[in-house]
């Protein structure tokens, strides 16, 4: 399933002449095994960690979490997340896209992939390695633009 929405997405990005996609992440069964406690355990799914670098560091992704945690909580995800290389563009929102004579965006955001258990998305069961191999394939990794220019500048 999340194959099928990895090739739509890259043939809507082609056919519209886009720069990138928007890929919405959930937290909670999708990146981390829910504690169902206010101590969060951090406890990655496999695969998890290395998609969200892969996502990261890509030129043609914007990654944004989608979250119903307390502000609280997503300081400290955030940090967990930063401490492992991975960066979340927005946070329960895409400024990037305006509303249009097609789609009022206003509260619903714009976002091209969904990652979270309530669209399907089985984290438990393989769904990160079949998301890295079409992702690998249809999105290779290019380092984004801002990193690429602070390795040039130390050579």
């Amino acid at each position: 399933m999340i194959e099928t929405s990895i090739e739509f997405a890259y043939k809507r990005m082609k056919e519209k002449n886009w720069e990138k996609i928007y890929v919405l992440i959930d937290i909670h069964n999708t990146i981390f095994r829910p504690s169902y406690s206010k101590d969060e355990t951090y406890q990655w799914f496999n695969g998890a960690k290395e998609a969200l670098q892969f996502l990261t560091k890509n030129d043609k992704t914007c990654l944004i979490l989608w979250t119903s945690s307390h502000n609280s909580s997503v300081d400290k995800y955030i940090k967990v997340f930063e401490e492992n290389g991975i960066h979340f563009d927005y946070i329960n929102e895409n400024p990037e896209v305006d509303n249009n004579e097609l789609g009022n965006f206003d509260k619903k955001l714009y976002f091209n992939i969904g990652i979270d258990d309530k669209f399907g998305f089985d984290a438990e069961n393989g769904d990160w390695m079949s998301f890295m191999r079409k992702m690998t394939t249809l999105f290779p990794l290019k380092e984004k633009k801002e990193e690429w220019v602070e390795e040039e500048m130390k050579v």
